[in-house]
This record gives structure tokens, sequence and C-alpha cells, in this order.
């Protein structure tokens, strides 16, 4: 990436890597992976990721994903963010984590959701993305709290939210294709997470992009 585009838009610069992955705002040829990975994600009678998108056909879903990146970036605000990184696992975009807020300045909230290409299930890539931008959150934006959600069925991520320290906080029910889904939420407090944390986290990149966060260097021990 350009140090000069990078210089305008210091988001382009932001890396989180873990011991086997690293996370940063998605390349032409991470949107070019993201879009091969999207084609199969898991077996019919698995209970669907809850981005819809994820499921149309081709080629609506591939430029669904696409326009998903570029509003993210275009829509940005300091009041309202949309953070959607691509997960690389040896150079290559295999899944999408995610982290959204609004009046992240004032409420210290985020929540967060993620995928990943079947291929890459069940190596704990999804437990180590969501450690990395957990991380990011914490110990470098100053959040009081982190919250998912996982539908009926899903037992994978809940069992990442449960390592990780989150806590049940009710659910809700709505239709989908003619179905009942039930939505689990959790809660991830900061206390929870300095518990839970995973060691051997960085996160390089993040002091220019503090702004754009709706941070302020000397605001992050309030």
């Amino acid at each position: 990436m350009s140090d000069d585009l990078a210089g305008l838009w210091p988001l382009l610069a932001l890396r989180l890597t873990t011991g086997r992955l690293e996370l940063a705002i998605p390349t032409t040829p991470d949107l070019l992976d993201l879009a091969r990975a999207s084609a199969d994600l898991q077996p019919a009678d698995q209970p669907r990721y809850q981005q819809a998108y994820l499921y149309e056909p081709s080629p609506q879903r591939e430029r669904h994903l696409l326009q998903r990146h570029w509003r993210a970036l275009a829509h940005w605000r300091p009041e309202s963010w949309n953070l959607q990184l691509a997960i690389r696992v040896e150079g290559v975009a295999v899944g999408v984590q995610n982290m959204w807020a609004a009046d992240y300045a004032t409420v210290r909230t985020v929540e967060t959701g993620s995928w990943i290409t079947r291929a890459r299930q069940g190596h704990g890539y999804g437990t180590e993305a969501r450690a990395a931008v957990l991380e990011l959150a914490f110990a470098h934006l100053g959040a009081v709290e982190a919250r998912t959600s996982y539908v009926d069925g899903n037992t994978a991520s809940e069992r990442v939210s449960r390592k990780l320290g989150y806590a049940a906080n009710g659910r809700r029910a709505y239709a989908e294709d003619g179905r009942r889904v039930v939505e689990h939420r959790m809660l991830l407090d900061a206390a929870a997470w300095a518990k839970h944390r995973m060691p051997g986290i960085t996160v390089d990149g993040v002091h220019d992009c503090l702004e754009l966060f709706g941070l302020r260097a000397e605001g992050l021990g309030s």
C-alpha cells in the first residue's frame, strides 16, 4: 500500500497480527481472494452466517462484497464507523473480521462480526481474528465493552465468544426466509477481556488512526 495514500487515509496502514494471522484493510488482491473464499462457507444443513449477502448467487454475492467494502470506507465518520479487515493466512485473505461502532468517543462500545471460508474453519482462526480486534478495541481504543451475537445452532461462534470471556446478554427472534430464527446476544466488558486476553497480538499504525475513530490520544485514559 502506498505510504502517501496511507498518509492521507491512515487506516490503510493499520495492521493487526497474531501468531498465524494478519488483519488489514483489504487490498485489491485481497478482495479477489475474498470473492473466491465467499463461494464456500458451510454445508447447507448448517446455520447461516448473519450476513445474508453471502448466500446470494454469483456474481451478485461478489459484487455485494465489493460494495460493502467500498461503502464502509466511503461512509466512514468518527461518529459512525465500520472497520472491515481481511483475515490473511500465509498472505491469502480467507475471510473478514469487522468491528463497528456509533458515537464511540462517548459510548466506548464496539460490535463485531466475521466469516471465514469453509476450508479454513476449525483451525482456531476465528478466535484469533476476534481476539485481534478486541486487542485493538480494549488496549488501544479504550473500549468499555464489546458486543456480538450468534444464531441458534451456530455452536462455533458461541464457543469463540465464550472462550474469549463473553457472557450471555439476552436474545431476540426474527423471521428469515419464512423461518423463525433466534439470535443470542453476548457481552464482553473490559475486566472479562483482561482475564481472557490472548497473548502475542500486535497492533501497528493505530496512533495515526485515532482521529478517524473519534478519539484523541490524551483522551484514552478517560
